[in-house]
């Protein structure tokens, strides 16, 4: 796909329509530059205003600078339409390259991201485009496609983050920005008709499971338990709190109760193949026996990741039994 030039100064990438030309596409830059008192309804002038404004109510006003380089940017472009036609290994190499002697460039970083979201590697793009955004907070492609990121990493509560910040800093009438509050109408509609929630409740109940996540994998299994229940106060209809809480109990002995959360949570989710699989774990044991730090640690981690890609974890787990 062509990329569309600016209208006014004909060389860098156009990203923004502009009133003043016409509704036509201008670059950033261009759009820094001529922007006047008669693009006061404009959402890129508002955007820029209220960011000022309240970093200005700060003791310390934080400034950032774009650095524009034409050659730079262009060379980004060439190196992303190449791995937008599949050659990745060719673009990766030209941004590699750019990023060693740029690297305060925001589209160096955001290109570098776009190339490991082409290659499945959501982790390093997510860093990538933090970097891109830390530089230029206002880059709303960085922060649609970091949210797309955490999307595929089926982070709800991230997600929903990256792109409210979408409709924060882009244009209403702006592919993106429209495509970001879609997608969060969507998810708010889907976790209330999956949980029985709102969002907000939801994303909160979120902080708190991963907190008692933490304290799961640091071995303090009553902490853990104690942020499950917690979680669950609110989110009552939550089977990886239940089946997490079933471990925690089979560590400290608790062979009913840790049975008992297993059944919960296969009661909410009866496809929810960890906690068939613990379950049969804690089963054979006597009660007060603890069960042995192992792999099933690693799988309520690898949960999101089977579910995603639509392997069997049960296959996985017997896999790794008979190769052994």
């Amino acid at each position: 796909m062509k990329k569309k030039k600016c209208v006014v100064c004909g060389k860098n990438r156009a990203r923004r329509v502009c009133k003043l030309h016409n509704n036509k596409t201008v670059c950033s830059v261009c759009c820094a530059e001529t922007r006047n008192s008669n693009c006061e309804d404009c959402q890129y002038f508002k955007t820029a205003r209220q960011y000022l404004a309240s970093k200005t109510k700060q003791s310390k006003v934080k400034h950032f600078i774009i650095k524009i380089d034409e050659k730079v940017e262009t060379a980004v472009d060439q190196a992303l339409a190449l791995v937008e036609k599949g050659s990745i290994k060719k673009g990766r190499a030209i941004i590699t390259n750019l990023r060693k002697d740029n690297p305060g460039n925001h589209m160096v970083h955001y290109g570098m991201g776009v190339v490991h979201a082409f290659s499945g590697e959501n982790d390093q793009a997510i860093e990538c485009f933090d970097k891109a955004i830390d530089i230029f907070p206002y880059f709303t492609e960085a922060h649609f496609n970091k949210g797309v990121a955490y999307h595929k990493k089926m982070d709800i509560g991230n997600t929903i983050k990256a792109f409210r910040e979408v409709v924060a800093t882009g244009d209403p009438k702006d592919g993106m920005v429209k495509d970001a509050r879609d997608s969060i109408s969507k998810m708010e509609k889907n976790v209330l008709e999956t949980s029985g929630i709102d969002l907000e409740t939801y994303l909160g109940c979120q902080k708190k499971f991963d907190k008692a996540f933490s304290h799961m994998k640091n071995r303090k299994w009553q902490k853990a338990i104690d942020g499950f229940k917690a979680c669950l106060i609110k989110n009552k209809n939550h089977p990886q709190s239940y089946g997490n809480m079933g471990l925690c109990y089979a560590q400290l002995g608790q062979k009913a109760e840790a049975l008992a959360a297993f059944d919960k949570a296969l009661e909410l989710d009866p496809n929810y193949e960890p906690a068939k699989f613990n379950r049969m774990a804690v089963e054979s044991l006597e009660e007060g026996e603890k069960l042995k730090v192992s792999d099933e640690m690693d799988s309520i981690e690898y949960y999101k990741d089977f579910t995603l890609k639509k392997r069997s974890f049960m296959w996985h787990i017997l896999k790794k039994l008979v190769g052994k």
